[in-house]
C-alpha cells in the first residue's frame, strides 16, 4: 500500500523570479499608498500594513537562494539594502550585517558592488556602522573602481551626518588616489558643499533666471544673497 503525504497548495500567482517579485511589490506598494490617500481624503483611518513587511522576507529568501542565477541573487540582495530602512527591525545592525557579509562574500569584485555602495547612502543606520560595512567591502575587493566608490560612499555618509571634517578628509583621499575615476567625478556635490561654509568663498555659481537673464553670484559680492536650488524629478 502506498501512502501519499498531504502537500500545501501552491499559490498560482506566487512570483517565481526576482523581477516578478519586484513588480508584485511595486503594485502592492502603489495599492498601499492609494488606500492611504483615500483615508486622508475621507478622514476614516484604519490600520493597514506596509507591503515591505510581507515582501522583505521574500526578497531575503531569494538573496540567500544559491539555486537561482547569480545576477538574480545580487538583485535581491541590493533590493534588501535599498529598502532596509522601510521595515521595522528589533536588531537592525545584526540583520544588516548579515546581508552585507552575504553580498561581500560573493560580489565584492563585481559591478554589482558599485550599485551596492550607491544604495548604502539610503540606509538609515548609525554612520559608524555604515562606514564599517563599506570599509569591509573595500578591504574585500580587488577592484579599483569598487574601492573608489567605497571611498565616495564613506564621504557621503560623513557629509549626510554633518561630519564635514571627515567628509573633506575622505573626498581628498579619493581625489588623490583615484582622480580620473567615475567616483571622483561623482564627488562634485561634496566639493561644492565644502565651499558652502562660514568663512569660505562661495563657488562661482551662474545661471539663467526666470526672465531669461544670465546671472552670476560673483556680481552680488558684498551683498546678502539667497541662492535657492529647485527642480523637478
Amino acid at each position: 500500500m502506498f501512502m501519499l503525504a498531504a502537500q500545501e497548495p501552491v499559490e498560482a500567482s506566487a512570483p517565481t523570479t526576482v523581477e516578478s517579485l519586484d513588480a508584485s511589490y511595486q503594485s502592492a506598494e502603489a495599492d498601499y499608498y492609494e488606500k492611504l490617500n483615500a483615508m486622508y481624503e475621507s478622514g476614516d483611518f484604519t490600520d493597514i500594513e506596509h507591503p515591505i513587511e510581507t515582501y522583505f522576507p521574500k526578497f531575503r529568501a531569494f538573496a540567500k537562494n544559491e539555486n537561482i542565477p547569480r545576477g538574480a541573487r545580487a538583485h535581491a540582495q541590493i533590493w534588501c539594502v535599498k529598502n532596509f530602512g522601510e521595515k521595522n527591525w528589533t536588531h537592525p545592525d545584526k540583520v544588516f550585517s548579515g546581508l552585507a557579509k552575504l553580498f561581500t562574500s560573493e560580489f565584492a569584485d563585481s559591478d554589482y558592488a558599485l550599485e551596492f555602495t550607491a544604495a548604502m547612502r539610503r540606509v538609515r543606520l548609525e554612520v559608524a556602522f555604515k562606514i564599517e560595512v563599506i570599509e569591509a567591502l573595500s578591504n574585500a575587493t580587488n577592484s579599483e573602481p569598487v574601492k573608489a566608490h567605497c571611498m565616495l560612499a564613506c564621504a557621503y555618509s560623513y557629509a549626510d551626518s554633518n561630519n564635514q571634517e571627515m567628509a573633506d578628509i575622505t573626498v581628498d583621499e579619493l581625489m588623490e588616489k583615484y582622480p580620473e575615476s567615475k567616483a571622483a567625478a561623482a564627488a562634485g556635490p561634496l566639493l561644492v558643499k565644502r565651499q558652502l561654509q562660514v568663512s569660505k568663498v562661495a563657488p562661482a555659481l551662474g545661471g539663467v533666471d526666470v526672465d531669461g537673464k544670465e546671472r552670476h553670484l560673483i556680481d552680488t559680492r558684498g551683498k546678502v544673497t539667497f541662492v535657492v536650488f529647485w527642480g523637478f524629478w
